[in-house]
């Protein structure tokens, strides 16, 4: 049994604040409690996570072992000097970390599939628990049977896989292609990334290249589609060669490099069209899948977790199941996604979610449902409600030169409503929907201005910005951003 005083006693821990005899006391109960044990080695976690994201640091950490350095370090400092059995008591819960506490192996990437593809995912761990969700770390094995996968490396390099394939993380910055069809873009930064198939090894000297170890090609294959790649035969002796945009070479049994005609179209370099609404989906949360201390999942697969703060909450709902409740002072943050290559260019972006409005969500003639962010807490894209209807903007640069969108069909408190705004670069127009039906007539965006933004941070609940901080009261569920401008007859199906 874990004492009901226990979270809050570990958290103090955490954040330095327990006196000399509580940590003592705190000692004896990791020692003798095993689930003691396993809620500490779950709340240090978080705080790890937490302490890291908000140094700056990468979220792709290497390390299995939480620092537990940063955990100690404020106790450490307030009763160090007073007291010997504290000194005693902190080193101890030191070694109770480095014992009991592992963090997951970091995902490199993330994927996504078609809707009708089927593959399996494993992992070779050596220490660690194995990753959640639609990601790879290294070691991990994917199986594609059915179907296309995309997948997008934290170094920048994007992967389109081709049913049958088994495709394997053997670094950070090499896989293995064990079967099947591949094409792979890289971008400068990450020149060096190494694809190895059974009879090649390609290293990219900055390029698009693919390659078919398909049984019925029978010699493997690589065909460069721009840039520069060096290709080496895997048999002893084989010959090495680099290639340049047009080439193409088929390795032979001696290990010879023979020249054939390339075939662009023999590779996919995007998720087919017909893959629908999951074709630019960038986040996708609908809740179902919050684990440990309110972190909720992106099951859009790239990665952008969730963790709610304030009076927010994960509810069950008779008619959606899992979803989120907010008083009208809780949020969920979307923080610190920037190392994650996910792009919202100005040519096209969506918001969409479902809502449930409470009358206490009206007293504010704005309440923000999801906003996306630049660095300095510079809001760039959001959706809500305003005066009753629904209401976003976009900011081309985070500056007052806004794209801004009203509807004007009411929206109704305590029914659920799907609302969605959608911005289009190309036709400079904004266009507002409630239950898939567009609203009045499209707004002009053209003063945003053109080039790309990184989104940086995101919540769910209010928007960023210190003039922007209107909460939203009431019941959220599959809140989606998308990278492209959906159509209406896409908006319509998220609304059914």
């Amino acid at each position: 049994m874990i004492p009901p005083e226990l979270p809050s006693q570990i958290q103090r821990m955490l954040d330095g604040e327990l006196s000399a005899g509580e940590l003592a006391a705190l000692e004896s109960e990791l020692l003798e409690n095993e689930e003691a044990r396993e809620l500490y080695r779950k709340l240090a976690t978080l705080h790890s996570d937490l302490e890291v994201m908000h140094s700056g640091q990468s979220t792709l950490i290497k390390t299995n072992i939480v620092p537990f350095e940063l955990v100690v370090a404020k106790q450490r400092k307030k009763i160090f000097k007073g007291a010997i059995y504290a000194a005693a008591a902190i080193l101890m819960i030191s070694l109770l970390i480095m014992q009991f506490t592992q963090i997951p192996e970091q995902p490199i990437a993330s994927f996504r599939t078609t809707p009708a593809a089927d593959f399996s995912l494993t992992h070779d761990m050596e220490s660690g628990d194995a990753p959640v969700g639609q990601v790879l770390v290294v070691g991990s094995k994917l199986h594609l049977r059915k179907g296309t996968l995309e997948s997008m490396f934290s170094s920048g390099v994007r992967a389109m896989i081709e049913a049958p394939c088994v495709l394997r993380v053997l670094a950070d910055d090499r896989v293995a292609v064990d079967e099947g069809v591949a094409w792979f873009e890289v971008p400068e930064k990450a020149v060096g990334f190494t694809v190895e198939t059974k009879e090649l090894t390609v290293v990219d000297l900055g390029t698009a290249f693919g390659v078919d170890s398909s049984p019925e090609i029978g010699d493997d294959e690589v065909h460069v589609t721009r840039g520069a790649v060096e290709v080496t035969a895997r048999i002893d002796g084989g010959k090495s060669e680099t290639l340049r945009e047009g080439d193409a070479r088929q390795v032979t049994k001696i290990g010879e490099l023979k020249a054939i005609n390339i075939d662009p179209d023999h590779f996919t370099t995007s998720l087919p069209l017909n893959e629908g609404l999951s074709q630019g989906l960038v986040g996708h949360w609908d809740f179902e899948n919050t684990v440990y201390y309110s972190r909720t999942e992106d099951t859009s697969g790239n990665g952008h977790t969730g963790i709610t703060k304030g009076d927010a909450d994960i509810v069950t709902d008779p008619e959606r199941g899992k979803v989120l409740s907010l008083s009208g002072k809780g949020v969920v943050d979307i923080d610190s996604v920037k190392n994650i290559p996910n792009l919202l260019p100005l040519r096209g972006l969506t918001l969409a979610a479902w809502i449930k409005r409470t009358p206490s969500g009206q007293n504010k003639s704005y309440a923000y449902v999801t906003g996306l962010g630049l660095e300095g807490d510079n809001p760039i894209a959001t959706l809500g409600i305003s005066n009753g209807v629904v209401h976003g903007f976009i900011e081309g640069d985070g500056s007052s030169d806004q794209g801004r969108v009203t509807g004007d069909t009411p929206v109704k408190d305590g029914v659920w409503t799907h609302i969605a705004i959608t911005f289009d670069r190309a036709e400079n127009q904004a266009i507002a929907y409630v239950n898939g039906v567009a609203q009045a007539s499209p707004t002009d965006i053209s003063r945003i201005g053109d080039g790309e933004l990184d989104w940086e941070f995101g919540t769910i609940g209010r928007t960023l910005g210190s003039s922007h901080r209107q909460y939203f009261g009431g019941l959220i569920d599959d809140v989606r951003i998308y990278d492209r401008p959906l159509t209406p007859d896409e908006v319509a199906k998220l609304a059914k």
